[in-house]
């Protein structure tokens, strides 16, 4: 039975708490860095804020918004799903996708239903699909929020799932990958991978290209299975799992692979990021970045940041380092996001930061919000669109 990293959360966090106490002294690098203080070169503009009921509340999750039909769909992780206009924020819908209630409580207009614990949402096919930790796929129409349909899967969905040739395919907590018929939920195709007893609590999501569907495993692989009949094309391991001990050997690619061209890039918890070529299955170069965020690619720089929230851009070409920023050093910064000439991220105290996408150099600092930013910021159409942890949605542009 696979055991996840979640279930240590408490252990962990004490173990942190008495071992930073001990070696603060000793070890600054443990500590997140001072809050940069800089004179903003530029100024932004806050469109509109809304709010999605309590967002994930003290749960860790990467929990974002999407965008589509010139509307962005948000959720809180109980099961609140809300459409809002996209220029605007002006509210279309509202709907809770728990399971109706019974008893008297439910003639009193309240849902007791247990939470959702929703994951990830992607807009396609005039649907809304939405995948939750308790192993369901619910689509919803775009136009007014009502349930299309309802799927039981094998496993948690960790990560938003993606729509692609009239399909739904989610990369599953228990190491399967399932495809589902957009129009009616019914399964088309599922594979299984290896799952090791110990992993890091996430998944990435599946990325798609020229008829394959791409996956980064638990154990440190990417694997390509043929998007129409599921069956296994090819794997590649970008880290190999080394070590004693199972924590030592986690090697999990928790983010969303990316694909350009021919080229698909992968980044492990295992300390490897590499570039392979999708047509012979190669892995053309590999360099030692250690992360699980997800990366971004704009032209020809891949940005990424490591495990210690250290800020760098590769080039995507040869692997070599261009630029690299530790000014959030351990400040818990989200996956990254171009807005304009900028990489925009968050750290853990709700402010945002924007960076010279040429030079790495720190243009801008704001706070948004007094709550903690965990979720990769959405950029459509030159708007940024930032979720908070207490499920505010900040729409966001450069002056």
């Amino acid at each position: 039975m696979t055991v996840s990293l979640s279930k240590l959360t408490k252990a962990c966090l004490l173990s942190i708490v008495l071992v930073s106490c001990a070696s603060n002294d000793e070890d600054p690098d443990l500590l997140p860095a001072d809050r940069p203080e800089i004179k903003n070169t530029f100024n932004t503009q806050v469109i509109w804020s809304k709010s999605v009921a309590d967002g994930v509340e003290s749960y860790y999750s990467r929990l974002k918004p999407t965008w589509g039909y010139d509307k962005v769909f948000a959720a809180d992780r109980t099961g609140a799903v809300v459409a809002f206009a996209a220029d605007t924020g002006k509210q279309v819908w509202e709907v809770d996708i728990r399971p109706p209630s019974e008893g008297y409580l439910s003639w009193l207009g309240f849902n007791t239903s247990p939470e959702s614990r929703v994951s990830g949402l992607v807009a396609s096919y005039e649907k809304l699909f939405v995948g939750t930790e308790n192993g369901e796929i619910v689509a919803l129409s775009v136009e007014d929020g009502h349930e299309i349909w309802r799927v039981s899967v094998d496993g948690e969905v960790l990560s938003a799932p993606i729509a692609e040739e009239g399909k739904v395919i989610a990369h599953l907590g228990s190491g399967t990958t399932v495809a589902l018929d957009a129009n009616d939920g019914k399964e088309i195709w599922s594979s299984i991978a290896d799952v090791p007893s110990l992993t890091l609590r996430g998944a990435s999501s599946p990325a798609y290209a020229q008829g394959g569907v791409f996956i980064g495993g638990a154990t440190g692989k990417v694997m390509t299975y043929a998007s129409q009949n599921g069956q296994l094309a090819w794997e590649v391991p970008i880290a190999k799992p080394q070590g004693a001990t199972e924590l030592a050997r986690i090697a999990d690619i928790d983010a969303t692979p990316i694909i350009s061209g021919f080229n698909l890039y992968a980044l492990s918890a295992g300390g490897s990021l590499g570039m392979v070529d999708i047509r012979s299955a190669r892995l053309a170069w590999k360099r030692e970045y250690r992360g699980y965020q997800n990366m971004v690619l704009d032209a020809n720089k891949l940005i990424l940041s490591d495990d210690k929230s250290i800020l760098y851009a590769v080039d995507a070409r040869t692997g070599v380092e261009l630029w690299s920023n530790n000014q959030l050093r351990n400040r818990h910064i989200t996956a990254g996001a171009i807005l304009g000439d900028y990489v925009l991220v968050g750290d853990f105290e709700g402010y945002i930061y924007l960076f010279d996408k040429e030079e790495g150099k720190l243009s801008y600092v704001r706070q948004i919000s007094t709550d903690a930013l965990l979720a990769q910021p959405i950029v459509e159409n030159d708007i940024a669109y930032i979720q908070t942890r207490d499920g505010e949605i900040v729409a966001l542009k450069l002056n």
